[in-house]
């Protein structure tokens, strides 16, 4: 009972008496009240009236919910929990996406408002019912706010498993090769924006005096607060990044360079940019080869681009990372450039020695091997660049199929 009422001088007799007179009363006025409480949240609620159609229909579900359980409740003596909690158990788990916790709120509320303007057609003149009513209708609305938020954390929660599952599944995929609709539909799902540009990110995983679940989130808070979506797992000693949202112009690196403190101590590599998430493949299977790499280069920094370890890759294993550049020397480059780059490379690793093997001015060489960083975007002068560019070339001389 209202601890007011309890509080009179009336005895338990006739609180159960007056309970029981507005009992029948508010079931008889149930209809009554849902239609004026969706007739107020038309009027009242602008956000209410935007809604499609179908949502629409499933939050008139929920407001007049809250009116038939707030009836069964002050029915059942106020005292039972079970109708509080029902008044979502017939909502759409869609209900948390629609709304926010403040507009079911806010429903509910202008749903009780309705219910408290009729109290002196329900309760009649008699102040002792009126007073009564009003008490239960406070107690039942906090009852109410109290189950909306946990209504919203479980579906935030649940959502979160869900979502979380999902990106497993994705990245699975990813990292498989699947390039199929069902990637595309589960990454959808998701949240992501399937016909933006993606970036893989390979990186050593953090140190176990942190949950890895923690450097995790923070990988996704910080991909939020760049507008950018993301994925993120750990498979053996790698911690896998898939980032989505970037554009074809960025820089990898740099659009790595804010996650990069939440892999562990060591070097983070970067593959490529590319397309689509259905490409995502070939990007982490760069990033991935690089990070492999890494124990074929004498020192590197916290940062790489997978591009940049082309080398390094092809002695660990990875043949097919020197493909496109044996392609950009025979497709981009006249015969006489590469004959220029080989003596440079192979023979008279100086521009005025290479100058004296060809018998050409030494601007010629200049120019040859400027084509050489123009067409390749490697540079004949620094080091490692050179032994890809070497290696490059001997694979050219010995795959017509390339």
């Amino acid at each position: 009972m209202p601890r007011s009422i309890r509080s009179t001088e009336s005895t338990p007799e006739r609180i159960a008496a007056e309970h029981a007179v507005l009992a029948r009363r508010v079931q008889r006025m149930t209809g009554e009240l849902t239609t004026a409480a969706t007739t107020r949240m038309e009027d009242t609620l602008p956000w209410f009236v935007a809604l499609p159609a179908n949502e629409r229909a499933s939050v008139s579900l929920v407001a007049q919910s809250g009116i038939t359980n707030f009836v069964e409740w002050f029915s059942a003596g106020l005292e039972s929990k079970d109708h509080v909690g029902d008044i979502f158990s017939s909502a759409p788990r869609e209900l948390a996406r629609a709304l926010t916790l403040q507009q079911t709120v806010e429903l509910v509320r202008t749903s009780m408002a309705v219910v408290e303007e009729m109290v002196e057609q329900i309760a009649g003149t008699n102040e002792y019912r009126q007073s009564y009513l009003r008490e239960s209708l406070l107690r039942y609305s906090s009852e109410i706010a109290f189950a909306a938020a946990e209504f919203y954390a479980r579906a935030a929660e649940n959502r979160g498993a869900w979502d979380a599952r999902l990106q497993d599944l994705v990245l699975d995929a990813i990292l498989a090769g699947s390039s199929d609709d069902a990637l595309l539909a589960r990454a959808a799902a998701a949240g992501w924006d399937v016909n933006k540009h993606v970036l893989a990110i390979v990186g050593p995983v953090p140190s176990n005096q942190i949950a890895i679940e923690v450097h995790m989130e923070q990988i996704r808070r910080t991909a939020k607060s760049a507008k950018l979506d993301v994925m993120v797992g750990v498979h053996n000693d790698r911690m896998i990044t898939i980032i989505g949202g970037v554009s074809e112009s960025d820089n990898p690196e740099i659009v790595a360079k804010p996650f990069v403190g939440h892999f562990g101590a060591g070097t983070v590599v970067t593959g490529p940019i590319v397309s689509t998430l259905q490409e995502a493949h070939s990007s982490a299977l760069d990033a991935l080869s690089g990070f492999r790499a890494l124990g074929f280069v004498s020192t590197s920094p916290r940062l790489v681009a997978s591009d940049d370890m082309i080398s390094a890759r092809v002695i660990a294993g990875d043949a097919a990372a020197i493909d496109p550049v044996v392609a950009k020397l025979r497709q981009d480059l006249s015969g006489d450039v590469r004959q220029t780059l080989a003596c440079y490379l192979e023979v008279a690793p100086t521009i005025e020695g290479c100058a004296r093997a060809l018998f050409v001015h030494v601007n010629t060489v200049r120019y040859r091997l400027r084509r050489v960083l123009e067409a390749t975007g490697l540079d004949p002068f620094e080091p490692t660049d050179a032994l890809t560019l070497r290696i490059a070339l001997m694979i050219e001389r010995n795959s017509p199929e390339l």
